[in-house]
Order: C-alpha cells, then sequence, then structure tokens
C-alpha cells in the first residue's frame, strides 16, 4: 500500500468516526449517519481496492483510478457547495422575516 493509500484510508475511518461524534451530540440523525458512514466506507473500499474501478477509469480513457476519484471529488464538492449556498440563502431570508416581525411587535 503507498503512502497516499494508507493516508486516504486513516483520512475515511477518521471522517466515519467524526460522523459518529456528530450522531451522539445529535447533530445528525441515524438516517444522516447512515448515509455518511457508507460514502465513507465506499470511499475506503476503493482506497484499498483502486482495481475495482480501473475499468470504467479506461472507459473513460482516464490514465489513473486516483484522477478518475478526483474528478468526482470534485464534481461532488462543487455540488455540495452550490446546495449549501441555496440553504443559506433559504436560512438567511427565514431569518430576516422573523427579525422584521420582531422589531414591528417591539414598535407596538
Amino acid at each position: 500500500m503507498i503512502l497516499l493509500q494508507i493516508f486516504s484510508l486513516l483520512f475515511g475511518l477518521f471522517m466515519i468516526y467524526v460522523a459518529r461524534i456528530h450522531l451522539s451530540k445529535q447533530h445528525i440523525q441515524g438516517f444522516e449517519f447512515s448515509g455518511w458512514a457508507s460514502l465513507w466506507s465506499l470511499f475506503i473500499f476503493l482506497v484499498v481496492f483502486p482495481e475495482t474501478v480501473s475499468g470504467l477509469a479506461q472507459t473513460l480513457r482516464i490514465s489513473r483510478v486516483f484522477d478518475l476519484l478526483t474528478i468526482l471529488a470534485l464534481m461532488v464538492l462543487t455540488y455540495l457547495t452550490f446546495e449549501n449556498r441555496i440553504f443559506y440563502k433559504k436560512l438567511e431570508k427565514k431569518l430576516e422575516k422573523i427579525i422584521r416581525k420582531n422589531a414591528l411587535n417591539e414598535k407596538k
């Protein structure tokens, strides 16, 4: 196992641990934890056995499996960043409505 695989394996295990901590603090639900644990378990599996997706990498004409995983990770991060921004904007609008309503009630 090369150094990058060992580092990636440790990172995947650490992320499962972080998800478990947030589950115990009730920051996330059990279903959400299952999703994150599954995602990181898949990540660990692909790190340990990269040859399982080498056929897909060759089909897409990507020279290394690591390149394929990097591309997929960047796509997922872009999507999550976009979703996070949309959620933030919705939350901001709700908070603004609550603040306006409280300000109007305090004037009376």
